[in-house]
């Protein structure tokens, strides 16, 4: 059960399931202990082609300010990521962002900001939530483990 949990349908870790074992028989002569090892993975697997599986993307709460003059730039790079954002606020001549943005277009924002702003953007992200992936997101990968 291990493995096939490990890989899921599209090779991420499957998460919040329960399994309730509704039916099963041994028998002393036909039976052998490794058929359940054999089976296992496969009845999960045969579970999740048909109850379906939702992948879930973790999203980021983040806090950006930029001088004012870099709003338009940085504005867009964060809608091109996927970003969802609060309506912008002026202070000091700064531009002040609030919003949620997902994990897996915003590792390498840091430093694209630092390098679109001179090094004068501030940004601080903490964990927000866990939201279904958009169909357009291909997130599938390659299994790590083989099923038996």
């Amino acid at each position: 059960m291990p493995e096939a949990l490990q890989q899921g349908l599209r090779g991420w870790e499957v998460t919040d399931l329960k399994v309730t074992l509704v039916e099963g028989e041994h028998h002393v002569w036909h039976t052998h202990p490794l058929d359940f090892v054999v089976a296992t993975p496969m009845g999960i697997m045969n579970g999740f082609m048909n109850t379906g599986t939702n992948l879930l993307e973790p999203l980021l709460h983040f806090r950006l300010s930029v001088p004012e003059e870099y709003g338009g730039k940085v504005m867009t790079e964060l809608i091109v990521m996927r970003s969802e954002l609060d309506s912008p606020v002026i202070r000091s001549g700064r531009l002040e962002l609030e919003g949620v943005m997902p994990v897996s277009t915003s590792l390498d924002l840091p430093a694209r900001l630092g390098s679109m702003t001179k090094g004068r953007g501030i940004l601080s992200t903490t964990f927000a939530y866990y939201r279904e992936c958009p169909p357009e997101v291909n997130a599938e990968r390659n299994a790590k483990a083989s099923i038996r």
